[in-house]
This record gives structure tokens, sequence and C-alpha cells, in this order.
């Protein structure tokens, strides 16, 4: 049996992995904030020692110190110090403990904020500087491609893989350091309670893809059990790209909300206002079914209602 060590187990893509794992053939371990500290080096070779005995050899490093736009331009030393931290920690538990597999999650924003070319490719992440709102976040997670490339030369297979921006349930809802949709779903939500104005953050022109979660994870299942892929970086997202103002619509639609309703603050910055990815060569690699935008909205709309009272927010 390969037994496979999950960091972030608690946040939305180690709760999705959760749920879709049913492979017999492999035993996962799920650790969140709880349990390991992940920040202090020893606790996590402590840690990585005893389950390295007891047969672990792969790991999905899903942990990160993550949020979305307003909370990056807020914590940019935080951001890139946690980040630096927790990934020194990992890959150094993996290799002193021979954990010689596994998959360690980066992020759309660390691509350039102008680049050459669009759709971005993989040989693009280090070619100019991603954009300054989120610079502490990126450059950490540039810095774990940059090390994965280096621990991959001693013998290790770690792979890297790089999503557009994520969203589903068991996200994190919270309304100052969450995500646009999620962020924006729960603002909406109390707005429908108190019958305010409906808020939508910027001008609506920034475009993005986005990527839902149990996708994901089905993607980071395959490229894991993927024998043939040993190493490399590989971009994770659909086929579609859409204008902020078209999720904003869509998401409104979904919540019964009516789009005239909706305010434009554009004192709110608007980040990047473009950083479209390729998926060439993930379709390459795996079997991709992505899942419809507003299907997506749908689902997670529903969850949030279901588990309004104990989900992150």
């Amino acid at each position: 049996m390969i037994k496979v060590i999950v960091t972030g187990g608690d946040g939305m893509m180690g709760q999705t992995i959760k749920k879709i794992t049913n492979d017999s053939k492999y035993h996962y371990k799920f650790i969140n904030r709880q349990i390991l500290d992940l920040t202090h080096r020893n606790r996590v070779l402590n840690y990585f020692k005893y389950y390295a005995s007891q047969g672990y050899n792969h790991i999905i490093h899903l942990a990160a110190n993550v949020g979305g736009l307003y909370k990056n331009m807020e914590s940019n030393i935080d951001m890139f110090s946690d980040n630096i931290r927790i990934n020194e920690n990992i890959l150094e538990a993996c290799h002193k403990y021979n954990i010689k597999r596994g998959i360690f999650v980066l992020s759309s924003c660390i691509f350039p904020c102008n680049p050459s070319k669009f759709p971005m490719d993989e040989t693009m992440i280090h070619e100019s500087p991603p954009h300054y709102s989120n610079e502490g976040y990126s450059y950490a997670k540039r810095m774990l491609e940059l090390q994965c490339r280096q621990y991959n030369k001693l013998g290790c297979q770690f792979i890297c893989v790089t999503p557009v921006n994520l969203y589903g349930p068991y996200d994190n809802f919270n309304l100052k350091n969450s995500h646009m949709i999620p962020g924006l779903m729960h603002r909406f939500y109390l707005t429908k309670k108190s019958a305010g104005k409906y808020v939508a953050y910027g001008t609506g022109n920034p475009l993005r893809q986005f990527l839902y979660s149990e996708d994901f994870a089905e993607i980071i299942l395959q490229i894991l059990h993927n024998s043939t892929v040993t190493d490399g970086n590989i971009i994770c997202c659909n086929d579609k790209e859409y204008s902020i103002k078209e999720i904003v619509n869509l998401l409104a639609s979904v919540m019964s909300i009516k789009t005239t309703d909706i305010v434009w603050d554009t004192t709110k910055s608007d980040g990047c206002m473009k950083k479209t990815v390729s998926n060439n060569k993930l379709k390459s690699i795996v079997n991709c079914e992505f899942t419809d935008l507003k299907e997506g909205l749908m689902k997670t709309y529903r969850w949030f209602n279901q588990n309004f009272y104990k989900i992150r927010k």
C-alpha cells in the first residue's frame, strides 16, 4: 500500500481530496495546523520522521498562508515569510526521511503581470515580476518551484501543479481574507438578509480563469498516481476565461439577485488585469472533464447554504 501525507487537510482542497479518495492502493494521512505547526522546523522534522517510519513515502502539499487580493495587499511580509518557512520545512523533512514523490501546489498568481505573450505556459514563471499586490505570496510560491527542481536533482519526484482561481465547497468564506468567489458569495448572502446594497469590488474588467475544487482534486490524484510524471510544473485550468463582471453576474443569477441591483465600488483595486494561462500540457497528461462554471457555482452555493453555521467565515 502506498501511504500519502496530505498537508492542509482542513482546507478546501484537503477536504475535497478526502471526499473523493476511494483507491484501496493508497492510504492518506490528513494533517492540519491543530495537529502540526508547519512553520516550526523541529516539530515538522519529528512528525515526518515518525510517519516515514510507518511507511509514508508520498506527499500532497496543500498547506499555505493564503488569501484573496486584499489580504495579500495588507500582509505581503507575513505571506512571504510563513510560506517560505513552511516549504523549507516540508521539503527538508521529505528529503531527510525518504518521502521521495509528491505533489506541491503553486498558484497562477506567480506568473508575470506583464508577460511577453498570452496565454502563458509553464516556462514563463520566472520571466518577469508578478503583480505587486501579492508579490509576497507569489515569490514564496516561485521559490517552491525552484526548490522542488533542486531536490529533483537529488533523486526526488516532486511535481508542482499550478491551479488558476479555485472555488467550491469547504472554501474560506471570510469577508476580509477570502478569495473572490467565496467572499462575494458571503457578502451577497448577507445583503439578501439585510436588504442592503449589493456591492462588487473594482471595475469588473479584469479577466480570470476558474477551476472547481473537485476537478482540481481529481487532477492532483491522477498526476500522483501517474508514474510516468516525475517532475516539472503543470498548469491546471479549464478552457474558459471570464471577466470579473461576468462572474459577478453569473453568481447573482445563481443567487436570484438582479444584476441591476449591483453597485461597483471602483475605489477598490482590480489587481492584475489579465493572467491567462494554457492547459496544453495538462491535457497531454490527464483526462480532464471540467465542471461548467454555473454548475460549479450552484453546487458551491447549495453547500454554502446547507453548512452556513459551521463554514470558515
